[in-house]
């Protein structure tokens, strides 16, 4: 079940050295596949094996794993437009601000048909992260990339103590209210975290999941009343910060459509699909967090007011 035939598009940002193109190479190695389109500000930075490179033409590398890496030298306007008319489509299309861009200001790009942002991804550097952002210079450059962050990537956690995470953890949340927080070492962070890349489909039944490599949880929700529009909404906004990532398919009381969800950290849409045809309305989601972090009985119960004879069930966490 397809969730939406634009095109995701994911900001990848952070102030220098907070590691950005370490991610996006962890990223590039782990695309199992999927047709990714990179953009990025010098190919020199990104580890690609010569073995994997298909096609070398100017500012574009295509590699054999069907990713495509592109330079944003000719414009960024320019190098979407191409991207648009490649055959087939990329599935997901990720690019490097610079470390002094403005993040959610390149995510404009990714509101433009056939695009559709998907998030807005700030990497920050947890060694010297509180230094950067005292700094009279760049201090106000650091913390409005974080302010406009739907996912902060609080990298190099390998560098600080215990406490010292516990502190930074604190002091993010009371930099960005409502910040949706992960924490890495060397930019290994999980591709379905980052991208969604876990699945392109909403299982149609109930499971939880734990993937131990990534230390994430997964819970997917299944309900067969049809859900309020207004109370949907307020139940989604009561949601708690260790939802990280959410995607579905929503049954909506006054709509004959489909209503696509996305959620990533603080930004999420419901956007109206295809007709329901011969499929049974039916709203199903799938749920991300942390694990240890997601309590399937109490998400269900913040959409018990959106949904009445809400019938449903989970397994427990195991």
């Amino acid at each position: 079940m397809q969730l939406s035939q634009s095109i995701p598009f994911t900001v990848v940002g952070g102030y220098l050295g907070s590691g950005k193109t370490t991610l996006l190479n962890h990223v590039l190695q782990n695309s199992n596949g999927r047709r990714l389109a990179m953009i990025v500000n010098d190919f020199g930075r990104i580890n690609v094996d010569a073995s994997l490179i298909q096609v070398h033409d100017g500012e574009v590398l295509s590699l054999t794993n069907g990713c495509v890496c592109c330079s944003i030298s000719t414009g960024l306007a320019e190098v979407l437009l191409q991207l648009s008319r490649r055959v087939p489509l990329p599935e997901h299309v990720i690019i490097e601000a610079s470390g002094v861009a403005d993040p959610a200001r390149v995510g404009y790009f990714g509101s433009q048909p056939p695009y559709r942002l998907d998030g807005v991804v700030v990497l920050a550097d947890a060694e010297n992260i509180r230094q950067r952002a005292a700094d009279k210079y760049v201090g106000g450059t650091v913390l409005h990339q974080l302010q406009g962050a739907d996912l902060i990537v609080l990298n190099k956690i390998d560098l600080v103590s215990g406490s010292q995470h516990a502190e930074l953890d604190i002091w993010l949340r009371e930099q960005v209210p409502g910040a949706r927080i992960i924490a890495t070492s060397h930019g290994k962070a999980s591709l379905a975290m980052l991208l969604g890349l876990h699945d392109t489909t909403v299982p149609s039944v109930e499971h939880h999941d734990h993937d131990h490599g990534d230390d994430y949880a997964s819970w997917s929700l299944a309900i067969d009343k049809p859900m309020r529009e207004a109370a949907f909404r307020a139940a989604i906004a009561a949601w708690p910060e260790t939802v990280l990532r959410a995607k579905g398919i929503v049954y909506l009381a006054d709509d004959p459509r489909r209503q696509v969800f996305q959620l990533v950290g603080r930004r999420w849409s419901l956007t109206p699909d295809r007709a329901w045809g011969s499929d049974p309305p039916r709203t199903e989601l799938v749920l991300l967090g942390l694990t240890g972090t997601l309590e399937g009985d109490e998400l269900l119960a913040t959409l018990a007011t959106a949904a009445t004879h809400m019938q449903t069930t989970t397994k427990p966490t195991t």
